[in-house]
């Protein structure tokens, strides 16, 4: 999840494309915003650089984002929103189906699906781009949600469950962060480091 850097001044939304050629338009507006910041990061980040890597004309950029903030909030919410699905994934599970083991893995495989997708992106847009309070706030819901859902999954099979959950979620986002997201490297293959962290969190639960 983004690490909740300070936040920008107040940002008017993108204007809703509503024809195929207007969405397509702001698709590749989105997808060229992406490759910059990816690549480049915040400090490269401006809507002359999207329209010349999307080959629009800085005209097509402003009719649908008031500015690169607009840009960044649409990739944010997206971003997030792959959270939100692995959390709805998640309450749909009944708990009395699940072993220990399947909850620990559920929940790494969860983690390592947010991070492995475009962890370039993600690194970016975890520790650059200033985030808005509403996106601040969703932030905080996911991660308030994904605790709740854990802790009502431990209940009754592990002690002090809502602490656990939270340890858990923290220790499991940290992680997945430092070994896909980072640049330093990992310190073996990804599913080496998959095993550990199922291991560790693992024996955690037995404490």
């Amino acid at each position: 999840m983004p690490r909740q850097t300070a936040a920008s001044p107040a940002r008017k939304p993108a204007r809703r494309a509503v024809q195929a050629r207007s969405r397509n338009t702001v698709e590749v507006i989105l997808e060229a915003a992406a490759r910059i910041l990816a690549a480049d990061g915040w400090a490269a980040f401006n809507t002359n650089a999207v329209a010349r890597i999307a080959g629009v004309s800085i005209g097509s950029v402003y009719e649908y984002f008031a500015n690169k903030e607009a840009i960044l909030d649409v990739l944010l919410d997206r971003h997030l929103a792959s959270g939100e699905a692995q959390i709805a994934g998640l309450a749909g599970i009944a708990s009395d189906a699940l072993s220990l083991d399947e909850i620990v893995r559920l929940l790494v495989e969860g983690f390592i699906a947010v991070h492995q997708d475009n962890p370039k992106l993600h690194r970016v847009l975890s520790a650059e781009v200033p985030i808005s309070d509403r996106q601040r706030d969703r932030i905080n819901h996911i991660r308030s949600r994904a605790i709740a859902l854990l802790a009502d999954l431990l209940n009754g099979r592990a002690a002090r469950p809502q602490l656990k959950a939270a340890m858990m979620i923290d220790a499991a986002d940290a992680l997945t962060h430092r070994w896909f997201v980072d640049e330093q490297g990992v310190p073996a293959r990804p599913d080496e480091m998959t095993q550990e962290l199922r291991q560790m969190l693992r024996s955690y639960l037995t404490q």
